[in-house]
């Protein structure tokens, strides 16, 4: 299987930002992120429809099956999604592909989001491996910093 396993990390609240973010607010915008995923990396999303919302059977953690339109080529995938409250949420694609959205604090209690990516490439060669990565490495920065730029400016207007 040809993999693209990539992780950015940027702080939720670096210094002079703000409002400052607490774990409430990014919390709930994570959550609303499920839905409407295009208000948060609208460079990359275009569309978010819901198609159904249940629990794990085993964690009876919420998992939301969506289907996202991606703005660059309209290729419409359905996820299937899982929060982990309060600190992850995992979209998995049909392929296998994965993301995760972590939310983690460091020893002096700063947050910080990290995003995890496996994107699956059947069939791809080392080549297009390397010319999906470096795609795939700026695709990852603009998601956690479009993310956070969005948190924070509905935590601003009064959406979370």
């Amino acid at each position: 299987m040809s993999t693209n396993n990539l992780a950015f990390t940027a702080p939720l609240n670096p210094d002079g930002a703000t409002p400052v973010l607490n774990k409430d607010q990014i919390w709930a915008g994570l959550l609303l992120k499920i839905e409407s995923a295009e208000s948060f990396v609208p460079k990359a999303i275009e569309s978010t429809t819901v198609i159904s919302k249940s629990a794990d059977q085993s964690s009876g953690n919420p998992v939301t099956v969506r289907e996202v339109i991606f703005r660059d080529d309209k290729r419409k995938v359905r996820e299937t999604v899982t929060a982990y409250e309060p600190t992850q949420v995992i979209f998995v694609q049909p392929n296998g592909s994965s993301i995760a959205n972590i939310v983690s604090e460091d020893a002096d209690g700063k947050l910080y989001m990290t995003y995890t990516f496996e994107w699956r490439h059947p069939g791809a060669s080392k080549a297009e491996l390397a010319t999906f990565m470096e795609r795939e490495k700026r695709m990852s920065k603009m998601a956690v910093e479009g993310t956070i730029t969005a948190l924070r400016e509905m935590v601003k207007s009064g959406k979370l």
